[in-house]
């Protein structure tokens, strides 16, 4: 495996590991953190709940006097009634307004109340309708029952809150029991003032059912009593708790409860009661004040505590966000001098040594001032580099010897093109290749008319020129595979591709008229116009031998000679 693989395979598991670990530790403190804003929230729902729990049994206070009310009706007993009514509905309001705002819960756990709420008033109305003679203790009893069956429909939604608070702060737990014991026993205690709404209404004495049933919601509240009573949490030596429970006891089990033994002691003493249901909820309803009180200092309490550990828990997550950020930048980092001081050069090395190897010295290593071991490396590798790139010069010098002295073994000095030991080279080379295809192989071979002439009158420079300029013409003239050579002097030959002499003999005349027709002007201004005699020969078969073809040639160029010059003569 690569080593830039393996880095890469490397960091990759390297920050799986640590992003596993941080995912694992940050998921934990957002679940922790996100229940502490559930668990708040639940505990505002709670006391929504408990809220309403206690204005419907607070509206049975007005319910009482309503229907204890005796002909013609007191309209202020109605209005405190209509006014209770609507605190009660606003209650409900509230709380359907925080369900709804909760993603978690549904409001339609309260459609069961709101049906019993509304049978319980229309029942109410339609009793309080009627003449008190026709108020018969049943219809009174049955009405009540059914305001009686409307907290525990509220009780039950206090009661799922509570627990799914207690699930999320445990620490709390304590708390909201107590603060649950007070709701019960603020109910149970308006059970006991509404014990006595059918004798008052009646009126009648007590019965000996009225006193049993008496008793026994004393019992109940001080059950309850002593349970909130009971130390369970640091939260009951608080000066506020103790100072609400010491008020609870006051106004509420010293004067409520006073009350309601001299109704009993009325009732057995067979006096008239000198109240109404009205009076009696007047003087009643306000002593139980206190145990409400308590409730909402319990809440608050819980409401307090519940708030320390959403900061807490909010702290704690952001803590855990930092040290978790800290963590993937410091690794981050690692990696990255790792990779730029250790893999990154480590790289180069190795790509600089593979150049090396394939003879490319355009790139110097980097990094070579560095003063660890890395460093070392490359220093040697420009060393290295130095030491190659010197032979490498040496090579290329001595190639380029070689060539040089190679083209100028075939190459003719003057006029740039191949000379005759070149040019018998190449064209046994051809003749061995167009005997074993059984071709035709043509030679041309040319001289330049009057050239001793030139020589004469305007100097060796100046035939050397018109030599130069004969080869440029023919060079240019010629196809590819088709060679020029200088045959010596003045003469030179042209060796087309296989062509017989038919084709030989054209390309010899495009050659002559292209010569004969290119002026060539010299150093001191001179226009020459110069001519060439041509000289054809074909050879064929497979004893066709270069020097024959070149004599046939050459006594083709002679007749051309002969006859005039400037002329193109085939073999006979």
């Amino acid at each position: 495996m690569r080593l830039t693989r393996l880095f890469t395979l490397a960091s990759a598991v390297l920050a799986l590991l640590v992003c596993g670990m941080l995912g694992r530790l940050l998921w934990g403190e957002w679940e922790h953190y996100r229940a502490a804003g559930t668990g708040h929230h639940t505990l505002q729902l709670m006391q929504r709940a408990m809220i309403a729990a206690e204005k419907l049994s607070y509206e049975r206070g007005p319910v009482n006097a309503v229907l204890g009310d005796r002909a013609p009706a007191d309209p202020a007993r109605r209005a405190r009634l209509l006014r209770a009514r609507a605190d009660t509905d606003l209650a409900l309001a509230q709380l359907r307004h925080e369900l709804a705002a909760d993603s978690g819960q549904s409001a339609g756990a309260l459609v069961p109340l709101d049906d019993a709420l509304g049978a319980a008033r229309l029942a109410v109305d339609q009793l309080a309708a009627l003449p008190p003679a026709e108020r018969t203790p049943e219809r009174l009893t049955a009405t009540v029952e059914r305001m009686f069956q409307l907290v525990p429909l509220a009780l039950d939604a206090v009661t799922s809150y509570t627990r799914a608070s207690e699930q999320v702060y445990p620490r709390i737990a304590r708390i909201l029991m107590k603060a649950r014991l007070t709701v019960e026993l603020r109910e149970f205690a308006g059970r006991l003032g509404s014990a006595l709404t059918v004798p008052l209404a009646a009126p009648r004495p007590l019965t000996e059912a009225d006193h049993q049933r008496l008793q026994f919601l004393r019992g109940r509240i001080e059950q309850l009593r002593q349970l909130i009573k009971i130390p369970s949490s640091d939260i009951d030596s608080e000066p506020r708790v103790l100072a609400a429970v010491a008020r609870m006891d006051e106004v509420y089990f010293a004067a409520g409860q006073q009350l309601v033994a001299e109704v009993e002691q009325i009732s057995r003493a067979g006096r008239p009661y000198g109240m109404d249901t009205g009076q009696f909820a007047q003087r009643y309803v306000p002593s139980m004040a206190p145990i409400l009180a308590l409730r909402d200092v319990l809440l608050q309490e819980a409401q307090t505590q519940a708030l320390h550990d959403y900061e807490a828990a909010r702290r704690e997550l952001v803590l855990a966000l930092l040290v978790g950020a800290a963590i993937l930048l410091a690794l981050t980092l690692l990696l990255a001098i790792v990779r730029r001081r250790v893999v990154v050069p480590l790289l180069r090395a190795t790509r600089a040594v593979v150049r090396l190897g394939n003879g490319d010295f355009s790139m110097p290593p980097s990094g070579a001032r560095r003063d660890d071991e890395i460093g070392d490396m490359l220093r040697a590798l420009a060393t290295l580099r130095a030491n190659s790139m010197d032979r490498q010069r040496l090579e290329q010098e001595r190639v380029r010897l070689i060539e040089e002295l190679k083209l100028r073994a075939d190459t003719d000095y003057l006029t740039g093109i191949l000379n005759r030991r070149a040019f018998t080279a190449a064209g046994n080379l051809r003749l061995r290749g167009a005997r074993e295809r059984g071709e035709s192989l043509a030679v041309i071979l040319f001289d330049v008319d009057h050239f001793k002439s030139v020589n004469d009158s305007y100097g060796h420079d100046a035939g050397d020129q018109v030599l130069i300029r004969i080869a440029e013409v023919v060079r240019d003239s010629l196809r590819d595979g088709e060679i020029v050579a200088r045959y010596g002097g003045e003469e030179f030959v042209v060796m087309p591709t296989c062509c017989g002499l038919e084709a030989a003999h054209a390309l010899a005349e495009r050659l002559r008229a292209a010569i004969s027709r290119e002026p060539l002007t010299l150093a001191d201004g001179h226009i020459l116009r110069v001519t060439a005699s041509f000289g054809v020969a074909v050879a064929h078969g497979p004893h066709a031998a270069l020097d024959d073809l070149f004599h046939a040639a050459d006594l083709a160029l002679y007749r051309a000679k002969r006859n005039g010059r400037n002329r193109v003569e085939q073999q006979a």
